[in-house]
């Protein structure tokens, strides 16, 4: 999962993936010496934001900001309610785009292409260009997994239990739901139509997800790729077998004019929890990377296969009673 230290210590600007930047001048932060505000200058040394981000993120000011969405610790003295913005981000001309929620000690982080805001107390979604794609409307709503998001009204952060890591409550009256993509309400299903539906709280969600001709070629091309499924096995401490054994993938990310891959994300099939460690990049012709522990990187996938797989081989040295042991010499081979 996410490293809170890393996220408010190292950085505080949102990072998408790998992305286009617009043929402009290199930015770069620079703290106000009189205010020791945080603000951003282009090459030539314009302010393109003014400071006023507070001096508790770390930055270097010779290196330039490779990001295209920029976030900026700069309180809304209008927060009251259950969700608290952390800060506001700009684009890459220094335009004011939104407010992140305030979430893992930082700004909310993009989850299946979403990440949420916070405009008056009410959390909607923005795209990772940073346009409101679901209107803030809700009291609280969880990160979008597998194609649906948990949401709330009526409901708030119990601080009088616990102030610093404080429960969910709900007042008498609250609601709560699972929203789609759209941010339409979804009623459960009584019973499951097809394997892929997703079980909640005694019912199904729909299997969310559309495809092209086209994508449902890349699903198979990844779903054929068995290494992957025995690499996420490798060190259970039981026999995975059936559909357990298979990770589900699925595309969360189309290229855009920021970004020219395909995002495709691992699921426990059957369960639907989203397998962190399997991220990929798609080209759209062909390659693959894997996206780093934070979203950040582009791994060959080639090299981050080769890496898995010593990994593996040096788990079952150290474990030669492994129930999911296989041979991991045969797909070294075929690098």
């Amino acid at each position: 999962m996410k490293n809170s230290l890393l996220r408010s210590c190292i950085i505080m600007t949102i990072l998408l993936f790998p992305v286009l930047l617009p043929a402009q001048g290199q930015l770069y932060y620079f703290m106000d010496q009189k205010d020791s505000l945080i603000g951003v200058k282009d090459d030539k040394g314009r302010i393109v934001i003014p400071p006023k981000g507070a001096s508790i993120m770390y930055f270097e000011p010779d290196e330039p900001i490779t990001d295209s969405l920029i976030n900026l610790f700069d309180m809304d003295s209008t927060d009251t309610g259950t969700a608290l913005s952390f800060g506001s981000t700009y684009n890459r001309k220094g335009q004011f785009l939104y407010r992140p929620l305030a979430y893992d000690n930082g700004p909310d982080y993009f989850e299946e292409g979403l990440a949420r805001c916070v405009q008056k107390g009410k959390v909607g979604f923005v795209n990772e260009q940073g346009k409101v794609a679901i209107r803030p409307q809700w009291d609280w709503v969880s990160p979008f997994n597998y194609g649906y998001a948990f949401a709330c009204n009526g409901c708030y952060w119990d601080r009088a239990r616990d102030a610093e890591h404080p429960p969910m409550a709900y007042k008498e009256n609250a609601k709560t739901f699972y929203i789609n993509r759209e941010g339409k309400s979804i009623q459960l299903m009584k019973k499951q139509k097809t394997e892929k539906d997703l079980p909640v709280d005694g019912g199904y969600l729909p299997y969310p997800f559309n495809y092209s001709a086209g994508e449902r070629k890349i699903l198979d091309e990844i779903g054929a790729m068995e290494v992957l499924s025995k690499i996420r096995n490798a060190n259970y401490a039981s026999k995975r077998e059936g559909k357990d054994a298979v990770l589900q993938f699925e595309i969360v990310g189309r290229p855009t004019s920021l970004s020219p891959y395909y995002k495709i994300q691992g699921y426990s099939y059957g369960g639907f929890d989203k397998e962190d460690t399997f991220l990929f990049y798609r080209t759209r012709t062909g390659d693959y990377f894997h996206v780093g522990w934070d979203g950040k990187d582009q791994i060959p996938y080639r090299q981050w296969l080769k890496e898995q797989l010593e990994s593996c081989a040096q788990y079952f040295r150290e474990h030669p009673d492994a129930p999911n042991k296989f041979d991991v010499g045969r797909y070294l081979e075929q690098l």
